[in-house]
């Protein structure tokens, strides 16, 4: 990293300090602590551009030629971007994060490390910005294809195949990295070393990569038991990720500024009250979805997903539970988990059904259908009329509105403060208890 470089990275650092010490980021901090501990049913809304952000801060907009560099300058431009124009209710923090490194052996035993490629684009998740593609890596070119699949588990015995990933902490290259940025940023932001702190504990999420989703889907009828046996072995799995995870000090404890569940933030005065510190995860958030079940009717969701995750709830202090999954029909073993403290309503989940079951048991984490925001948003009467209907029937509910998902913008970024700005102004026009 040449001096030039490191001058640009200190500009935009300072930039942002500006931004999070404004007034109003102390009144969007306190909104979500009060928000996450259902003492508010003012609505909270959260933009997570995830994949449009390559339309936002284009790799060949960047200065810096270094990778670290690079890296430093997406992220900073893209916070920038978020509390400048977006200016939803998600705070900027004096805060940087230098994330500890971690990798683990993967879930197949005979090729470790195998991934099929479910997602076409790379991503990092930021504990600001949420899930956002790596655009500053040089050779960054987003794309919009599908991905070739090819499952590895075919018949039962291949269920021998699945085992528990090891974790791996790659200690010396963290601290070279936590080095520089101390060195780069450590008088202009308070620069941290953090480990992990959003752990999806996603059963289906692994073994559909591994078996694939329309043979899973056969596997309810044709093979349950062997479907059975393979919740059990990821189950167990995911029991010794967490034992990993904390065993190693690599959990980093989640109640305050961090990209939450499938959607919202992470403050809370609720975490951390146990002994332990990071190490107990009972002052942790967790998060566990079952999103490739959306078309699986609720006996056979529960019979084969929901029961194993609970066993996941419970050792957390909170939990977030679900994704794209429509719950209206789903939401009584949820309900149960005595910590259950946010839930995803999907675009395509019956808003009043899933209103008056959560009630102010949980967050309602009510998702706007992307498709709408990237195709219909400048049909205002259109837009308008989803967005205070949710808010009407949500009224007694502790609501939170979540745009994510958005692969595009339509090359307009102006667009996201502009829903900001529609979704502020509908919510002063609905009146809530």
């Amino acid at each position: 990293m040449n001096t030039e470089e490191r001058q640009v990275i200190r500009e935009l650092a300072k930039q942002f300090r500006e931004q999070a010490e404004l007034p109003v980021m102390e009144e969007r901090r306190k909104l979500w602590f009060e928000h996450n501990d259902l003492k508010t049913t003012k609505p909270v809304i959260a933009v997570f551009p995830e994949n449009a952000w390559h339309e936002i801060i284009k790799a060949e907009d960047l200065e810096c030629e270094d990778e670290l560099a690079r890296k430093m300058e997406w992220l900073l431009r893209a916070r920038l971007f978020r509390s400048r124009v977006i200016q939803d209710d998600v705070p900027a923090e004096k805060i940087w994060e230098v994330k500890k490194q971690i990798t683990d052996t993967g879930w197949d035993a005979q090729n470790p490390g195998h991934k099929n490629q479910l997602f076409a684009n790379e991503t990092y998740c930021d504990s600001n910005l949420g899930n956002c593609p790596t655009v500053w890596k040089k050779g960054f070119v987003f794309s919009g294809n599908a991905r070739h699949f090819s499952p590895v588990i075919h018949e039962y015995k291949d269920l021998k195949r699945i085992q528990t990933p090891e974790i791996v902490y790659h200690e010396k290259e963290t601290l070279e990295e936590f080095k520089i940025q101390q060195d780069v940023l450590g008088d202009i932001l308070n620069v941290q070393l953090t480990g992990e702190s959003h752990i999806n504990c996603g059963l289906l999420l692994v073994y559909t990569e591994l078996r694939g989703l329309q043979e899973v889907y056969s596997d309810i009828y044709d093979e349950p038991e062997m479907l059975r046996e393979a919740m059990e072995i990821i189950c167990q799995g995911f029991h010794s990720l967490l034992d990993q995870y904390a065993g190693m000090g690599l959990l980093e404890i989640n109640n305050r500024q961090g990209y939450n569940g499938s959607g919202g933030m992470s403050y809370t005065h609720d975490l951390p009250r146990e002994p332990g510190g990071s190490k107990n995860l009972k002052n942790h958030w967790g998060f566990t979805e079952s999103q490739e079940f959306c078309v699986v009717g609720p006996k056979q969701h529960y019979e084969f997903v929901q029961r194993y995750e609970a066993t996941f709830a419970k050792r957390f202090g909170l939990i977030s539970y679900g994704c794209c999954e429509p719950l209206e029909d789903k939401l009584t073993p949820v309900l149960e988990f005595p910590n259950i403290r946010r839930i995803s309503v999907s675009p395509w989940a019956d808003i009043k059904k899933c209103a008056s079951q959560i009630g102010k048991k949980a967050v309602y984490s009510w998702k706007v259908n992307p498709s709408y925001f990237i195709n219909n948003f400048h049909q205002r009467t259109f837009f308008e009329s989803m967005i205070k209907n949710m808010l009407e029937d949500t009224k007694d509910n502790c609501t939170e509105i979540i745009l994510k998902d958005t692969g595009t913008c339509q090359n307009d970024p102006e667009r996201f403060g502009e829903f900001v700005s529609l979704c502020r102004r509908l919510c002063g026009e609905v009146e809530h208890s």
